[in-house]
């Protein structure tokens, strides 16, 4: 069967989107992948999750390897356990796999569903009745993923980031310095951190661990202002 796509948005925001060759569709914005084989279920869950925020999209199918070029990376995945076309397990670990920034819930109506048993056994806990499913997605679906939509494009955008300069430069003059004067140029460095966390030129000897005069001393040879 085909997947049937709830938009969220508005149509003519959807359209204008579409034809924008700026916009990269896979993230716009938050996204939903719901697989449920009940298809009337799937429909109400994702009338709840419309009733939340006009801007999430959400795909629903019960093929859920159907959907995975439809809308992959997802931000928020919502997996029926215990079907019998599909792998809800496999699906969300698809999921994870191609975005790990991912919420994936699953969710079922038999708890006595072998899929549940191995999703226990994977270590899977956070089950939801499916009875419990819509008024639950009300109050927390839209929030679950926008977190994961937010952390997904944090991720890019630190990724896109070019890398700093480094400093190796600096570190290559600095290695062939005499060692005199590396040392000065170290010791100044830390007085003056010294001096500055401290207050008092009382307090930067206590932690250095040098007598006071001896501070002070080291203070005027390397010209060192405290006013």
């Amino acid at each position: 069967m085909n997947p049937t796509t709830h938009s969220l948005e508005p149509v003519q925001t959807r359209n204008e989107r579409a034809n924008d060759p700026r916009v990269d569709r896979q993230v716009e914005v938050a996204r939903v992948v719901l697989v449920d084989e009940n298809q009337l279920r799937a429909s109400a869950l994702a009338a709840a999750l419309k009733a939340t925020d006009a801007d999430l999209v959400v795909v629903s199918g019960p093929d859920g390897w159907a959907l995975r070029d439809e809308l992959f990376p997802a931000d928020l995945v919502l997996l029926a356990l215990g079907g019998r076309q599909l792998s809800a397990l496999a699906t969300g670990a698809e999921a994870v796999q191609r975005n790990p920034y991912a919420e994936v819930i699953f969710y079922c109506d038999d708890p006595d569903a072998p899929e549940v048993s191995a999703a226990a056994v994977l270590g899977i806990t956070r089950i939801v009745p499916a009875q419990s499913m819509a008024p639950w997605l009300t109050r927390a679906g839209a929030l679950l993923a926008r977190g994961a939509y937010l952390r997904r494009m944090a991720a890019a955008t630190i990724a896109a980031s070019p890398e700093p300069p480094t400093l190796a430069t600096a570190a290559l003059d600095a290695a062939r310095l005499p060692l005199p004067t590396a040392e000065m140029r170290f010791r100044e460095s830390y007085i003056r951190c010294l001096l500055t966390q401290s207050g008092s030129r009382q307090e930067a000897a206590r932690r250095a661990g040098v007598p006071y005069r001896t501070m002070c001393e080291m203070i005027r040879k390397l010209g060192i202002s405290t006013k």
